[in-house]
């Protein structure tokens, strides 16, 4: 037997003649063939014909069809009503790609068994049918209240369910599946994965801190060493015994940790594609978290909108609730400008793919490489690794300077 193999172009026809739509406009008069059910009900007409005009057999095949049908509709119509359900995760949000659990709770009101309940839409990205995630339950026990928890991993940020979930049926037959909106839904909340970034972001600030990244010279903190007198400064300062030896009046300089004035620009505008976006989404997440973890207060905004929160953990939790609440498309927002007095990241995507973070820092120099620097991190780097080294090249190359 001689096998023949076709062309990559006739190939390409073929596959083409199968997937296309032909006649869209004639989708609406044949949509109730897409169920097994309306095969039974056009095979029931034609044995009604046939019984008319052939054979009486026809009204038996006609009977019986019309019996399978009955059945078929009547028991999946009542088990969805006789039941209530709740969905519910067992914590309120996560990471993607952590597993959890959903909960999902069904009350059996009548004295039997209700076999082939099946939950779907409870953690779908898109609307479409067919995509929707399901599970099955085998059987709800008579007159209870079962719990039966579901494992999910969700891979992509957002508040789920996006679409009410409905419980649904085909039992016995599955030729007609009846379908039933939850309404006692509890949504889960889904933030972007966060990558831990080894250092801190290496800006000095101008403002007094506890804590910080490097020493500012001012008239508190540390002593940090002697100058000369400038205008403005205060008599009490003055270092008489340095001045005595210089013969000039010296001042005794002070200075501590600084808080740097930051704002932060997040693009949420889908350059290429949705996982580039997504990509665009968990940088923001691990830089906003590692300048949170620094307790850096920030000025945010993400695309058009101001984003504030506190430097506690409700603030942390407040900040990636919006990160996750950024449409999975992305959303139109105005382009950032650079330019500002104060220390800026901008955080944005190219066509290719690629992330890009750049750095502006009006008061950085030449020995800290210059006042901005935009890092690149490629579609297919990996981005664990590329956020552990994020800042680490900036400080190496002050400490270098």
């Amino acid at each position: 037997m001689a096998i023949v193999h076709a062309a990559p172009d006739e190939q390409g026809w073929l596959s083409r003649l199968m997937t296309t739509d032909f006649c869209p406009w004639a989708n609406r008069f044949v949509y109730w063939l897409k169920e097994p059910i309306g095969w039974f009900a056009l095979a029931t007409a034609i044995s009604v014909m046939i019984g008319l005009y052939f054979s009486p057999i026809g009204w038996t095949l006609a009977a019986s069809l019309t019996a399978i049908m009955a059945i078929g509709m009547a028991w999946p119509w009542i088990a969805v009503r006789v039941t209530r359900c709740g969905l519910h995760p067992e914590i309120d949000a996560v990471h993607e790609g952590t597993s959890c659990r959903m909960v999902l709770s069904v009350r059996n009101r009548i004295p039997l068994p209700v076999w082939g309940l099946a939950i779907e839409g409870y953690l779908d990205c898109d609307s479409d049918d067919e995509s929707k995630p399901t599970v099955g339950l085998a059987c709800v026990p008579p007159r209870c209240t079962a719990d039966y928890a579901v494992e999910v991993t969700p891979t992509m940020r957002g508040l789920y369910p996006i679409l009410i979930p409905q419980v649904t049926c085909s039992f016995p037959f599955g030729i007609w599946t009846a379908r039933r909106p939850i309404s006692d839904t509890r949504p889960l909340m889904v933030w972007p994965r966060v990558y831990r970034i080894a250092e801190l972001l290496p800006l000095v600030g101008l403002t007094n801190a506890d804590h910080g990244d490097g020493s500012r010279g001012g008239q508190s903190g540390d002593f940090v060493g002697v100058r000369p007198l400038r205008h403005g400064d205060s008599a009490k300062h003055i270092n008489w015994v340095a001045s005595a030896r210089s013969d000039s009046l010296i001042v005794t300089e002070r200075g501590g940790p600084q808080s740097v004035t930051l704002d932060v620009f997040v693009d949420t505008r889908c350059h290429a594609d949705r996982e580039a976006l997504a990509r665009q989404t968990r940088v923001a997440a691990s830089v906003l978290s590692s300048l949170h973890q620094s307790r850096i207060k920030t000025r945010v905004r993400l695309g058009d909108r101001p984003l504030t929160y506190k430097l506690d953990t409700r603030g942390r939790r407040h900040m990636l609730d919006a990160l996750a609440s950024v449409p999975v498309d992305g959303e139109a927002c105005r382009c950032t400008t650079r330019g500002s007095a104060n220390a800026s990241i901008h955080i944005s995507g190219s066509t290719n793919g690629s992330v890009l973070v750049t750095i502006d820092n009006p008061r950085g120099g030449r020995r800290a490489g210059g006042a901005v620097r935009e890092i690149v991190i490629g579609p297919r780097e990996d981005l664990a690794a590329a956020m552990t080294d994020l800042w680490r090249e900036v400080r190496d190359a002050n400490v270098a300077a």
